[in-house]
């Protein structure tokens, strides 16, 4: 009788082991952004003028705007400007229009 309890227990852990073993590996989320999601848009203001505005709301640079000049000597992008669009909003009084 002794021996036929150890071995169901023994059969019993054999199982659990297999199942175990067998069991999907967990796949974690480490917030890697996707990258069909950009939460900047980047948008042509003139010829040598761009301006990228940051869309994400939880980014802490939310309606923030660059405008950045090419400058043709250097062959880079150079700031010009950088303004908040969600400010102008908030506080119109701030700005004389």
């Amino acid at each position: 009788m002794q021996e036929k309890s150890k071995s169901t227990i023994l059969i019993g852990i054999l199982i659990c082991l297999i199942i175990i073993a067998l069991k999907p590996v967990p796949s974690f989320n480490n917030n890697v952004p996707d990258p069909s999601f950009v939460s900047e848009s980047v948008v042509q203001l003139a010829e040598n003028r761009i301006a990228i505005v940051e869309t994400e709301t939880n980014s802490g640079l939310s309606g923030e705007v660059i405008v950045l000049e090419f400058n043709e000597d250097k062959k880079t992008f150079e700031p010009i400007g950088r303004y908040n669009y969600l400010d102008f909003f908030r506080n119109p009084e701030k700005y004389n229009f």
